[in-house]
């Protein structure tokens, strides 16, 4: 059944998504600015994708939403969030499927807040893409991994079976949403905030810097043992050492581009649940924030 859904933002994740949904046959709307929805609708949208291949869509781009929708995904990063917010008037999404892709975990609560009587559905997403230009992206790692909790509530059109309709993979394997989130940022703390601090990719950082990453890697599982979510550490690790060494965070590309970064919702979580602190992250976090030219 075809859906009606808007995606607020149109970078890599709400563009690759945005394609891939009109592609599977749904009515989808992006909101963004006006500069980006002028070159979406004058342009169309393309996705460039080793395993989805060349796909171009002509979907409707606008500065905020005007009509009801039965699912958001809201795909704007952390620091974009409140004021993005205000592209989705709350009274046309009564009943619909809020659906958030943000990294850490302190977005659900506000989204809940600010959306009172839709359902919020939080999920996660593991995928290397970018933006080249406005609406035009490039899907970059051979995967683009969904998840979504085994117990979320389920509103009238499932997001999870939009997503598999769509040719994407999603997983529900965690029993519930602490699980969910902090089973991404177990990972991607590390990934991004080794990184960024190097600013060069996965493989030279972690060649560069290993006992840096354990650090990492032990005091994200510590914060999220202090909120009652069990991760192995070596499990994380092991995944880290599998990914290709080119791969990059989305946090070292905003740093090398200039743009506002990601530290709070990502390292935040483990900076405030840590149980010793975090000394290892609250010491690379301290590095990133110093400006560029200061780092030694």
């Amino acid at each position: 059944m075809a859906g009606r859904i808007a995606v607020l933002g149109a970078g890599a994740v709400g563009g690759m998504l945005g394609v891939l949904l009109a592609d599977a046959g749904h009515e989808v709307t992006l909101l963004a600015s006006d500069r980006t929805s002028t070159g979406i609708n004058v342009n169309g949208l393309t996705l460039r994708s080793g395993k989805y291949g060349e796909l171009r869509a002509a979907i409707p781009a606008r500065p905020w939403l005007t009509a009801p929708v039965d699912v958001l995904f809201v795909t704007v990063k952390a620091p974009d969030l409140l004021t993005a917010l205000t592209r989705a008037p709350a009274s046309l999404l009564r009943d619909a499927a809020v659906v958030p892709l943000l990294n850490g975990v302190d977005h659900v609560p506000l989204l809940r807040a600010a959306f009172p009587q839709s359902t919020v559905v939080p999920m996660t997403v593991a995928v290397e893409a970018t933006r080249v230009a406005p609406g035009v992206i490039e899907h970059l790692s051979p995967f683009a991994d969904y998840a979504i909790s085994a117990g979320h509530r389920e509103p009238t059109i499932d997001p999870a079976a939009l997503l598999r309709r769509a040719g994407l993979t999603v997983d529900e394997s965690a029993p519930d949403e602490a699980t969910l989130l902090w089973r991404k940022l177990s990972f991607l703390a590390p990934f991004a905030l080794l990184t960024t601090s190097a600013l060069d990719a996965l493989g030279p950082a972690r060649q560069a810097r290993p006992d840096l990453l354990d650090g990492l890697v032990e005091e994200t599982a510590a914060a999220a043992a202090a909120g009652g979510v069990a991760i192995d550490p070596a499990a994380v690790r092991e995944r880290l050492h599998s990914l290709p060494a080119g791969m990059r965070s989305s946090m070292l590309k905003d740093a090398l581009a200039g743009a506002v970064l990601e530290l709070d919702a990502i390292a935040g979580p483990v900076l405030r649940a840590a149980p010793d602190g975090a000394p290892v992250t609250r010491r690379v976090v301290a590095e990133i924030a110093r400006p560029r030219d200061r780092r030694a």
